[in-house]
């Protein structure tokens, strides 16, 4: 039996793709499957990992499938799901690399906890500085995942989504799948499965390796990236609602949209815009906010992070000097050429 399925989407990834196949081949665990899906890029990444495939004498089992278009990695990551065999998944991008012990230990995990997710550390690797610094997502015991430690999740957790093992049959129960946009649709997924998730565990270790390049898919300037933020969290209150758990973590819920949505789109638009606008902070991105969370700023969380609610009140009430701001933050934030 299939034990874990290990998903890549595959998008002009020539350059790097090579190390990420290896380091899933290199893994512990025999019994896992890798599924590459091609999203039409315009390079020869497929062919290379084809290539590297017919010549690997090892017991991975290799499995090639693609989109009907180039769509995105949301979408090729749910064709992945659609055709996974395994009795967990897996997500790995096409330019990180993870240690050989990855599925072995996440397994190990959830098995023990008969978990629907469990979740380890992750390594953020700079090319351009040689930096390498541990990130990690909030620490809850394994086990039950209770009110409280979903309440934990909702407000502090981060999106690293590729350091969590999923069970297969929770997201098929629970109708888990990607948005098809192009910009935060994973921390939106894993927004989805920590609402809908009854049992967690975690490793105390980082097994996933996140590179950072100059030039990577979540780099690359997009002026409409910042919409797509909006429309994947639109999905996620959406599935919250339509699974009656929107009024159970309403406090939790809108801090979680203020924060990955309506900042993260008023920051990215502003990164993304050779002259932004402050009307677009205040008649769109603003507005997009109070239309899903009417009263913002009586948000319990939002009143205790002073610069997330200073940055709101700006918005709101000062665009030009949000805007100020916004461009700060950028400039102190732009990677290196």
């Amino acid at each position: 039996m299939i034990k874990v399925s290990v998903i890549v989407p595959v998008y002009n990834a020539r350059d790097y793709i090579i190390p990420c196949v290896e380091s899933l081949t290199n893994q512990s665990l025999e019994d896992i499957e890798l599924l590459f899906v091609d999203d039409h890029g315009t390079d020869d990444s497929m062919d290379a990992v084809r290539n590297y495939a017919e010549g690997y004498g090892g017991k991975k089992k290799f499995r090639f499938l693609e989109t009907s278009s180039n769509a995105g990695p949301g979408v090729a990551r749910n064709v992945g799901i659609d055709a996974a065999e395994g009795e967990y998944v897996a997500f790995v991008d096409s330019d990180d690399w993870v240690e050989n012990d990855f599925c072995e230990s996440l397994y190990k995990a959830t098995s023990r906890k008969n978990a629907d997710l469990a979740y380890c550390n992750l390594r953020q690797d700079n090319l351009r500085s040689g930096s390498s610094v541990e990130l990690f997502n909030p620490k809850v015991n394994s086990g039950d995942f209770n009110e409280k430690k979903h309440k934990v999740f909702l407000t502090q957790f981060v999106s690293y989504f590729t350091t969590f093992l999923y069970r297969r049959d929770f997201l098929a129960k629970n109708a888990l799948r990607f948005p098809d946009t192009r910009s935060s649709e994973d921390s939106s997924f894993l927004a989805s499965c920590i609402l809908a998730a009854e049992r967690i565990a975690s490793v105390e270790k980082s097994l996933y390796h996140y590179v950072q390049r100059s030039r990577s898919l979540s780099t690359k300037v997009d002026p409409t990236k910042y919409r797509q933020k909006l429309v994947s969290f639109d999905d996620f209150l959406g599935y919250a609602r339509r699974h009656d758990l929107y009024d159970k973590y309403k406090d939790e819920i809108d801090f979680l949209y203020i924060k990955k949505a309506f900042l993260m789109a008023a920051q990215t638009y502003v990164a993304n815009e050779l002259k932004p606008d402050p009307k677009v902070l205040q008649d769109e991105i603003y507005a997009a906010l109070v239309k899903n969370v009417p009263a913002p700023l009586s948000n319990r969380y939002l009143k205790k992070n002073f610069k997330a609610r200073k940055m709101t009140k700006w918005i709101a009430r000062h665009p030009r000097l949000a805007l100020w701001a916004l461009r700060r933050r950028v400039r102190k934030n732009a990677p290196e050429a």
